[in-house]
Formats: structure tokens, sequence, C-alpha cells
């Protein structure tokens, strides 16, 4: 009787468990005021556990500090690693101090937010669909129109989600290990 219950916790535990190995706890996700369709990887990432599965926990915010940001301008102190619309339009960018002294961290991050991406991509009602659950109140036409006008933007060009040219303020890097990681 507990052989098959071992059995079931060994199979979970190789399941949804972070490719770390490690768990460095929440990091916080600062998107823009308005919701918008190039979030739509985000919230499926975190619907969906894709963060908990590579060790992190994004917590979602609007406004105030955070390790990391969507955005198309990164304030100073924060540099992009990843590119969401192409090309480098918005991007996810990395608090200088966090990539420099826990890398894994934002590497966990970047395997996440790609994965949910990429996942949007293929199922859109069901990106549409996470943001509406998480952000209670938003168009769901308005975000769908959207989505089917920026998704393709998101690979665009790229041979890899979220590849990122070199440049001032830029780690062309992250985008590159966490495909070869993931």
């Amino acid at each position: 009787m507990r052989i098959p219950a071992l059995l079931t916790l060994l199979a979970l535990a190789g399941c949804g468990g972070a490719q770390t190995g490690t768990s460095f706890g929440d990091v916080t996700l600062a998107l823009d005021a308005t919701p918008r369709a190039d979030e739509a990887g985000v919230y499926l990432a975190t619907e969906r556990g894709y963060d908990t599965a590579e060790g992190v926990t994004l917590r979602l915010t609007r406004d105030g500090a955070a390790d990391f940001r969507l955005t198309e301008h990164p304030p100073k102190g924060c540099v992009a690693v990843q590119a969401i619309v192409r090309p480098a339009k918005v991007v996810l960018c990395a608090d200088e101090v966090i990539l420099r002294d826990e890398r894994p961290k934002v590497l966990a991050v970047a395997r996440a937010l790609a994965r949910g991406y990429r996942q949007a991509q293929l199922e859109p009602n069901s990106a549409v669909a996470a943001i509406q659950t998480q952000v209670p109140g938003t168009d769901l036409r308005r975000l769908s129109a959207e989505l089917d006008q920026v998704s393709s933007t998101w690979t665009a060009g790229a041979p890899y989600f979220g590849q990122l040219d070199a440049g001032p303020g830029r780690d062309p890097t992250i985008a590159r290990e966490a495909l070869e990681a993931g």
C-alpha cells in the first residue's frame, strides 16, 4: 500500500519542481499601470505555476520598487535581460545588483517567462483568460484583439524567445542561457 504512494510522490517530485533545485522565494515584477496583451505570458506563467516550477514566486505590482520590470524604457539600475516585444521595444529588465549577485534567480525568472510567453502564443484564449482571472474587470475583447496583433512580435525574426542584442544596459546572455537550461 505504501509503495504506490511512494512512487506517486517520486513522480510528482520530478514534475514542476525548480529546475535549479533551488528556491529563490518571492520576487517582484513591475508591470505597466494598465494591463495589456504584452503581459499575457507573465499572467499565464503565474497562473500555471511556471514561476514556482523554477523556484521563484512572481509577485506582480503596478508601481513601486521591484526586482524586475516589464518596460519600454528600463530605469537607471535596471539591466535589460530578455526581449518581450521585438526588437527590444518591451523588455524584461533586472535590478543590476540582483543580476550581479543572484544570476541563477534572474535565469529562473527568464525561464518561467519564456515558457509563459511560448504557451501564450500557442493558447491565446487561455492567456487572455489568465489576465482576466488575475485582473478582474479587464476588457477581454480589447486584450484578445491586442494579443492577435502583438503575439507574433515576441519571436519575430529571432531564433528563440527573448533574444536580445548586445548594447549598453543589456545582458543578452540571460535569454540565451535560459533557453539552453530550459
